[in-house]
């Protein structure tokens, strides 16, 4: 998670554009500034520097992310709860709703109109804090991931919410008003908070795979795993790939694809004369041998040196169209902004 002040700083030093461009990473300026938000769509299979050898792609269903619309969620408290700093998104096509979780423990419902391909508007409904057991706000705050359950089985009012908590680190089951249920077990390695490299590069994700269960993911890699390969852990097992080629890539998001292949979200910063990198990843954990690498396919990178959106929440919406959300830090000169894009 990106600090505040750092947020801030970087919003500071560049134009406030509506519309971010495009740039290779590494290439720190332009000539051109594109009139629109971009994808820089690629599809390459990363090899690793590290001695282990790199498990073979599995055939590319997908080759790209189109991006289809964007809404930015105007600035508003409801219920008397600012609508700010969201790090996790939901959808439950049984209700018609998209849950939202912020970095505090508040809980949102939206009515999401989407008419074609595009985002018409997005409404709060519902506004609530997280709380415990007896109905007292919950001391885990630093909310981050968010998944919903039982959400398209035709059937209403069974949905349960799973949070993913960074400063715990837990995992936790909570009705859709945001009572807890249960903590999920979550695998030994992620248990103890010494284990990560700092305090804010914990649980940033969680996703229920059909095969292993729920999975999350540390914003980085665990102290004594190489920096430039990522994690994700299921309860039992763990799978790792390189990282995005951005200095501190992290991720921030786990969504599942069609095929049950990981859609995954990572987020890069380096500094406030480099771009914000935002990369959409694939990977097929059903194709990983143990020990060994993960291949992965990368189906959409951007990146912008003026707009400074930093992309945390990643949602399934139908079929092959996902969500994704980026957290203002609860600063007026940032946004949030939902897109709506199509894997294809």
């Amino acid at each position: 998670m990106l600090t505040k002040d750092v947020l801030t700083d970087m919003r500071l030093w560049f134009t406030a554009s509506n519309t971010p461009y495009k740039t290779p990473y590494k290439a720190q300026l332009l000539a051109v500034i594109k009139p629109f938000w971009c994808l820089l769509v690629t599809a390459l299979i990363l090899t690793a520097c590290s001695a282990p050898p790199v498990t073979a792609a599995t055939p590319k269903a997908y080759t790209q992310i189109k991006l289809l619309s964007q809404f930015t969620l105007p600035r508003k408290v409801f219920k008397e709860l600012a609508i700010s700093e969201i790090s996790g998104l939901a959808w439950d096509q049984d209700e018609q709703l998209l849950y939202a979780i912020s970095d505090h423990g508040r809980l949102f419902h939206f009515k999401l109109t989407v008419e074609g391909d595009t985002i018409q508007a997005v409404d709060p409904v519902f506004a609530a804090v997280l709380v415990d057991h007896k109905g007292k706000p919950l001391k885990l705050r630093d909310s981050e991931g968010l998944f919903a359950l039982n959400t398209n089985n035709k059937k209403s009012g069974d949905t349960q919410l799973v949070v993913s908590f960074e400063h715990g680190p837990r995992i936790i089951r909570f009705t859709p008003q945001g009572r807890q249920l249960g903590v999920i077990p979550i695998n030994k390695a992620l248990q103890t908070a010494k284990n990560y490299r700092s305090p804010n590069s914990m649980l940033e994700s969680v996703a229920y795979h059909p095969k292993y269960g729920f999975i999350t993911a540390p914003e980085r890699s665990l102290k004594g795993q190489p920096d430039k390969v990522q994690m994700i852990y299921s309860a039992q097992r763990q799978w790792s790939f390189p990282a995005y080629p951005a200095t501190n890539s992290a991720v921030t998001g786990l969504e599942i694809l069609p095929d049950q292949s990981v859609l995954v979200l990572e987020r890069a910063w380096s500094g406030l004369f480099n771009p914000m990198v935002i990369s959409l990843r694939r990977v097929d954990l059903n194709a990983c041998a143990k020990a060994e690498l993960c291949a992965v396919q990368d189906l959409g990178v951007y990146s912008s040196l003026i707009q400074i959106d930093n992309f945390e929440g990643l949602a399934k919406f139908r079929d092959n169209l996902y969500l994704m959300i980026s957290d203002d830090g609860d600063r007026e000169l940032l946004r949030t902004q939902l897109s709506l894009f199509k894997v294809e």
